[in-house]
């Protein structure tokens, strides 16, 4: 008698409450659903990816580019009044950067658009390929969070230079890897000398023995001396030290997580409060009880700081860190940077990105067969996904729903509460994710007797 062949099964559905409770499951699902580990199959994603990206941007967010018009109006204007007042909220090194733009633009505002773009699209590619080189076992998996990342932040990520420090910063958490331990502490400070906040980083990238952590602080601190001292000799002293003090003088962003209150008061119509664009180029928030959050937002920073200083003391004295380690610990500095800022634009969901990437490349060179492996991979799943969520909805907050945000207008009544309820939903999912993500630097730094952690 014939026996019939059994029937192929489909593969199993995707739960979203899975993502949350068994992420490594739902990740895995996905990815034999869609045959994401295929290399055709990531450039198909890539690629659409991209043009869904570009085409946002010029469809329908065309407004997104005008901070890119504001790089080539003061790089226009630096030619003629010199770099010593030219954008003196940024670092010296920032025009070297913003000046490769205007070069390949030929000086005309509409080249220099085009040329940001391009510029930014070949470092997303980048870094895409070295991930997908470097990244081994979940060399899939990295370079499709990094995707999605892309597509999720939307055209901001390709007008806005914080790309690059993003990149910077996932680039020198994978040479730790490949003991390049000199040029992943210089590519760090680069990463300072652009943007400030990655001096904060160079401590994560310190977890090895004494030469690691001695060639590594020789990469970080030889490049930001000869930076410094040219920054110095071209622009002078003043516009060296600007940006450390352009910040003090800020107010209440309205997508910082400390307006997260008022800006619901506001659209429920609770209080008397007014939104206008600062000097700062910032929409701030004024009004009922807008001191008592701008103070805490500056307890808040002063006491992230000392955490941190904390935290890698007791990295430092403890040792034997590993890549992974690091790459948590510079989450956790940025997620206390966004947090606890009296400002949250986003672009800083940006800074995420690259060591995230990164963290998942290296979670694909630990071995299999230990203990801490399926640990690893769960937590990291859980993050990626989070901050994947985070992304959606920055995107929907701007550039989607800015400007009933911001501004009054017919639309305002209709689509201002909604939109502030995501605000305030992705205020609640990043500081979740600073605290699991502080839980999880607690248990390495300092393992209680119970612990099983390394």
């Amino acid at each position: 008698m014939a026996t019939s062949s059994p029937k192929p099964q489909s593969p199993a559905r995707l739960h979203l409450t899975e993502s949350l409770i068994a992420p490594e499951r739902f990740v895995s699902r996905a990815f034999d659903r869609w045959q994401l580990r295929s290399g055709r199959m990531q450039l198909l994603i890539w690629t659409a990816g991209r043009l869904l990206v570009l085409l946002t941007w010029g469809l329908i967010n065309p407004e997104t580019q005008g901070d890119v018009v504001y790089y080539y109006e003061h790089i226009s204007f630096m030619f003629t009044a010199g770099p010593a007042e030219t954008m003196t909220e940024y670092p010296t090194p920032v025009l070297w950067l913003l000046t490769i733009p205007w070069l390949l633009g030929f000086g005309t505002q509409i080249g220099y658009v085009i040329a940001f773009v391009l510029l930014m699209l070949a470092l997303d590619i980048t870094v895409t390929l070295s991930l997908w080189a470097w990244g081994e076992r979940l060399r899939a998996h990295a370079a499709t969070f990094w995707t999605l990342f892309v597509v999720f932040i939307g055209p901001t990520i390709y007008l806005r230079f914080d790309l690059v420090t993003s990149v910077l910063a996932g680039w020198s958490l994978l040479l730790l890897l490949r003991r390049r331990w000199v040029l992943s502490g210089a590519l760090a400070d680069v990463g300072a000398a652009i943007k400030l906040w990655p001096a904060l980083l160079w401590p994560a990238l310190l977890g090895g023995d004494r030469r690691q952590r001695v060639r590594t602080s020789l990469g970080f601190w030889i490049c930001g001396g000869v930076l410094a001292l040219v920054s110095l000799l071209w622009a002078g002293w003043d516009r060296l030290i600007s940006p450390l003090s352009w910040q003090s003088g800020r107010g209440l962003q309205v997508e910082s997580v400390w307006a997260t209150v008022p800006m619901l008061f506001r659209a429920l119509g609770i209080g008397d409060y007014a939104v206008t664009i600062s000097r700062f180029q910032a929409f701030e928030i004024y009004g009922t009880g807008i001191g008592f959050w701008s103070a805490l937002a500056s307890i808040a920073t002063v006491t992230g700081m000392i955490m941190l200083v904390a935290i890698f003391a007791l990295w430092w004295r403890r040792g034997r860190g590993t890549t992974s380690q690091a790459a948590l610990l510079m989450m956790l500095v940025i997620l206390t940077m966004i947090v606890t800022n009296k400002t949250f634009s986003p672009q800083y969901m940006i800074w995420l990105g690259g060591p995230m990437a990164a963290a998942i490349a290296l979670l694909g060179r630990q071995h299999l067969d230990t203990a801490e492996y399926a640990l690893d991979r769960r937590r990291l799943w859980l993050i990626c996904i989070t901050i994947l969520t985070i992304s959606v909805l920055t995107g929907i907050v701007f550039p989607i729903g800015y400007d009933p945000l911001v501004r009054d207008s017919h639309l305002t009544r209709y689509w201002r509460l909604p939109v502030t309820i995501v605000l305030v939903l992705r205020n609640l999912l990043i500081v979740a994710l600073l605290g699991y993500v502080l839980r999880l630097v607690k248990g390495f730094v300092w393992p209680t007797a119970r612990g099983t952690q390394r």
